[in-house]
């Protein structure tokens, strides 16, 4: 191409004002969306290992069950889980989090995927649920770092638990409290999501839409968020994971709402892409078709990744003996009463290990009487103070033990 004098100079021009626009618009961006777009753009994507193919038309998929104590058995799953999965030609298999080692060995090599589900479980490091979820998470890498594909997805408390298991920092230093609960909103979708496995096959019209507030098709409902700059603050969770959406909460508060792994088909989501189209308690969450698309792509995604695993059940009678199909479902939304604090009680559960103990919604934290179900706003502020499992029980113990004094005094 040959250029005159003025004409290099018109060009040259031009080229300097589109630097300068561009320049602009990007300092008129808040700076956390700034910092979270410039965390997602160091990510690369999984890619599948080389002539992978179907290894199976009919996944397992196994759940981790969360602790439950004042509830007709010591563990549950909500069943819009195992509808997601079953949405997206899947079966469910749940994994009781007290299970022994041997069990979990044996479940591993028979199910295809795993999910950690959103809860109410306390993510404590010494937690018994974290260690058993640790145990799974580890399992995984072994087997992806040696060409056998087991995707993860963690809902939620499970996204939470992902990053935990990452970095191995205390869901103390990670997390930030938000006012998130019940909440409708939208995901701020991140330039790493245009390539990731999670967003980048979604319509394009349904990237858009859920972007749009006057649509709000993403329902969020924690407590708690991890804002985009931990992953600066911990190198280790940039080094694993990139940000594909952030959300804001109620305050403006702006947490990670969807993460996918690097290396490995782990999928994060904060927020519950399960909940359109199989819970109808909470009024928040978003029905609409395209709410119910976006949920069912993601299923789609991970139950698809979970066809190339080649891990299998010993027997057919084992494999039946597995399904969740074994525990009756429990109408929780009719049946049951739920603590005032409880804001994730499930329309349905299926609960594990049943007992005497009489219907009531799931949870987790202290009492008087149980392990961990908190029975007054004392115990749970002092639970949200506490920095480990461990830690708890220490001051749970001490202060039975003056209750006891007092009494006898």
């Amino acid at each position: 191409v040959h250029f005159t004098g003025s004409s290099l100079q018109m060009w040259l021009l031009r080229l300097t004002l589109v630097a300068l626009v561009v320049g602009l618009a990007q300092s008129a961006r808040p700076v956390a969306e700034v910092e979270a777009q410039a965390i997602s753009n160091t990510a690369n994507t999984y890619q599948l290992p080389p002539n992978a193919t179907y290894k199976n038309t009919k996944p397992l998929i196994g759940i981790l069950t969360q602790p439950c104590h004042d509830c007709p058995g010591t563990s549950y799953v909500a069943a819009a889980f195992v509808k997601w999965v079953e949405a997206a030609g899947a079966r469910a298999v749940p994994i009781r989090f007290h299970a022994s080692d041997e069990e979990l060995a044996r479940l591993f090599r028979s199910i295809n995927g795993l999910i950690f589900p959103g809860g109410l479980t306390w993510l404590w490091l010494d937690a018994p649920y974290v260690i058993t979820a640790r145990k799974l998470f580890n399992m995984a890498l072994e087997a992806n770092n040696n060409g056998d594909v087991f995707p993860i997805h963690g809902t939620c408390l499970g996204f939470q638990l992902l990053h935990i298991l990452a970095s191995n920092v205390s869901r103390n230093d990670l997390l930030i409290e938000t006012n998130s609960t019940s909440h409708a909103s939208t995901l701020k979708l991140m330039d790493a999501a245009a390539d990731s496995i999670m967003f980048g096959s979604l319509n394009h019209e349904l990237q858009k839409k859920l972007e749009d507030p006057m649509l709000n098709l993403a329902l969020e409902n924690h407590e708690y968020g991890m804002p985009p700059p931990m992953y600066k603050k911990y190198p280790v969770l940039s080094d694993w994971y990139k940000i594909l959406t952030t959300t804001k909460d109620r305050q403006g508060i702006e947490y990670i709402s969807s993460m996918e792994a690097k290396k490995y088909p782990f999928f994060g989501t904060q927020w519950h892409p399960e909940k359109p189209s199989f819970e109808f308690g909470i009024p928040e969450i978003p029905h609409t078709l395209d709410a119910i698309l976006v949920a069912q792509h993601l299923a789609n995604t991970f139950v698809d990744y979970a066809r190339f695993s080649s891990h299998k059940p010993e027997s057919h009678e084992q494999e039946l003996e597995m399904l969740i199909y074994n525990t009756p479902v429990v109408f929780s939304a009719k049946d049951e009463v739920f603590a005032d604090d409880n804001y994730d009680g499930p329309d349905m559960t299926y609960y594990f290990d049943p007992d005497e103990k009489p219907p009531h919604g799931p949870d987790d934290g202290p009492s008087y009487s149980g392990e961990l179900k908190y029975a007054s706003r004392r115990d749970y502020e002092a639970m949200k103070a506490a920095g480990s499992y461990s830690e708890f029980k220490a001051w749970q113990t001490q202060r039975r033990r003056a209750t006891v004094a007092q009494m006898l005094g």
